[in-house]
């Protein structure tokens, strides 16, 4: 995009400016993600979006870091911010401040299978793909049909977690512990597990990739609520 400020004194996309060739643009674009910055941040992805031949546009998806600040390199080697239309190159007490930021865990649902066919289990947990310990977790799923939630749990009716009363909620199996419980980063913590009955067959067990609808959070950690998919066709 060709960006600079209008008659306005705005500063915008004027125009469009593509690129030749964007086959190659992108090939040096994912050559040079690994060592752009420092530490290396996973999961930037660029994609080439083709008009006529080989000419086109270029577009970067950069995700949120739980691991900066991130120094500029290629040559560089210095920290910069971002303030207004500019960067600025970032001072002292800026990185003063970044470095002493809490790192934050992120929690998600995980999932695994056990078992063959009929009798499949899926065990869920919670697991902390942050840097930050994650203290008093919570989950909550919809269990779909026509799994239901094991009357063994995790073996012998327990629980990774307390249950916790439903009172009407979307989301009606629900676990959580108070603040003196942690999840540590990098760790997978069961919490139950669901499954087909004892008495299922062949006809009773579905095939092909079935939604887990959930809600995780934890302390100073904002409520998240996605979807797990799961291949019932892996066991």
């Amino acid at each position: 995009m060709d960006a600079r400020k209008n008659a306005d004194g705005i500063d915008c996309a004027a125009a469009k400016v593509e690129i030749n060739p964007i086959a190659l643009f992108v090939a040096r674009l994912n050559e040079m993600t690994g060592r752009a910055v420092s530490p290396v941040l996973d999961g930037v992805m660029h994609k080439a979006i083709a008009s006529t031949g080989d000419s086109g546009f270029a577009v970067t998806y950069v995700p949120e870091s739980d691991s900066g600040p991130h120094m500029a390199k290629l040559g560089e080697d210095r920290y910069y911010k971002r303030s207004g239309d500019s960067f600025y190159r970032m001072e002292h007490f800026d990185l003063e401040d970044m470095f002493g930021r809490r790192k934050r865990p992120k929690l998600v649902l995980s999932t695994w299978l056990t078992g063959e066919r009929p009798n499949i289990t899926i065990y869920l947990g919670i697991k902390n793909e942050g840097r930050g310990t994650a203290k008093a977790p919570y989950l909550a799923f919809q269990c779909p049909r026509p799994f239901k939630v094991s009357m063994f749990e995790l073996g012998s009716g327990q629980t990774g977690l307390p249950k916790l009363h439903n009172a009407g909620q979307e989301l009606p199996y629900r676990y959580g512990a108070n603040f003196g419980f942690v999840i540590h980063p990098g760790i997978v913590h069961d919490v139950t597990s669901i499954w087909l009955g004892m008495t299922s067959g062949e006809a009773d067990c579905p095939h092909g990739e079935i939604a887990i609808e959930y809600e995780v959070a934890a302390e100073d950690v904002q409520l998240t609520r996605s979807i797990a998919v799961v291949n019932l066709d892996a066991v």
